[in-house]
């Protein structure tokens, strides 16, 4: 045979033998791989190809996130629901593995609002001061109140809250050193709808302790007012049931009116009176027999602006106090027993120009000196 023959042969063997190469080789890689759809678009993937993969490599999906309760903020990215295939329109497992021709379509995960828990929560009110001085005595306890709430369990966001029950401070009384200058301020015929409410609101504004004597048939009227002078810190004293000229009723009136009335306040508020301030400040031998078998002090008073008539305004009640104060006085003022718009005027200006003139203020309790009889 010839050279050029024997070349020709060799190099169709060589070219055979590429071409069988190539022919395994392509039908290796058809059998090593599989088409198939994912979300409409067509693609060819590795035989053995797990659902995660494809939607992994191929989706436009996500998950869904984790969201507040509250404000349905993004706590966490991805946090939610997971992203849903469906394989030939069937949902499947996250593991099977994808055939040749199968279409996998993909949705996003929902979004998910995390879980909320109800809890119940104490809450504990700031302490009420009220009076001036260096000596300090808790006057009532307080009481915590209690809240039911609810939060978000990983954001602690409060969604809702309700007070079950309000918190009722601790009241700390103060009070002066022996020698400084006082003065206590004491409120009539009350409790009366409006006018008391007010004058603990200006005392407890100013931090200022009182005595209230008061009504016993007000008292059975307005029970949750009583309470309130109470539970404000201030002293309560007793001002007979009806309010009648003590010197002019029968022995056993008289023990009605005091001993009633007694029974009342500490059956209402919690508070025995251990002070008593006659009507008018009429007494006798007979009232006086009655007070102590009480265990009552009488109580009558220094500075009266008479702010009861018809014709007392808030200038002429405090300037009357103003200028008839003197240290250890007691002042007669009135919460009850009619219009007192004029009285709950002027005692900002009392209390503010009393201190500018140097005074603390006290209950009765605290005064080293009552005036008792006339």
């Amino acid at each position: 045979m010839r050279r050029a023959d024997v070349l020709a042969v060799a190099v169709r063997s060589v070219m055979g033998i590429a071409l069988l190469v190539t022919l395994a080789a392509v039908a290796r890689s058809a059998y090593a791989t599989v088409p198939v759809v994912v979300d409409g678009s067509r693609v060819t993937v590795p035989r053995g190809t797990e659902v995660r993969d494809l939607v992994r490599e191929y989706s436009a999906a996500r998950p869904g996130d984790l969201l507040s309760a509250g404000d349905r903020r993004v706590l966490a990215r991805g946090g939610g629901r997971p992203i849903q295939a469906l394989v030939n329109g069937g949902a499947a497992r996250t593991s099977a593995i994808v055939r040749s021709g199968d279409v996998v379509r993909t949705r996003s995960g929902a979004d998910i609002v995390e879980r909320v828990v109800v809890e119940t929560r104490t809450i504990d009110a700031a302490p009420r001061v009220i009076g001036e001085g260096p000596l300090t005595s808790i006057v009532k306890a307080g009481d915590p109140g209690l809240e039911l709430r609810t939060r978000g369990e990983i954001s602690g966001d409060v969604i809702t809250s309700e007070t079950v029950r309000e918190a009722q401070p601790c009241v700390v009384r103060r009070t002066p050193l022996p020698g400084a200058r006082v003065v206590a301020l004491t409120f009539d015929d009350g409790p009366w709808p409006g006018q008391t409410a007010r004058v603990l609101e200006i005392l407890g504004e100013r931090g200022v302790p009182a005595t209230f004597f008061m009504l016993g048939h007000r008292v059975k009227l307005t029970p949750g007012l009583a309470r309130s002078v109470a539970e404000a810190g201030h002293a309560i004293g007793n001002h007979t049931y009806g309010h009648p000229r003590l010197d002019k009723i029968p022995t056993s009136r008289v023990q009605q009116e005091i001993a009633g009335t007694n029974g009342i306040i500490r059956s209402v508020t919690g508070v025995r009176p251990q002070w008593f301030r006659a009507p008018g400040g009429h007494l006798d031998d007979r009232v006086s027999t009655v007070l102590r078998a009480e265990g009552l002090q009488s109580a009558l008073w220094t500075v009266d602006p008479q702010d009861w008539r018809d014709d007392a305004t808030a200038d002429s009640i405090a300037a009357q106090v103003l200028s008839g104060v003197r240290p250890g006085a007691v002042v007669l003022l009135h919460d009850g027993g009619g219009d007192q718009s004029a009285t709950i005027d002027a005692l900002p200006r009392i209390i503010d120009g009393l201190r500018a003139q140097g005074y603390q203020f006290v209950t009765l309790d605290e005064l080293q000196i009552v005036r008792s009889v006339w």
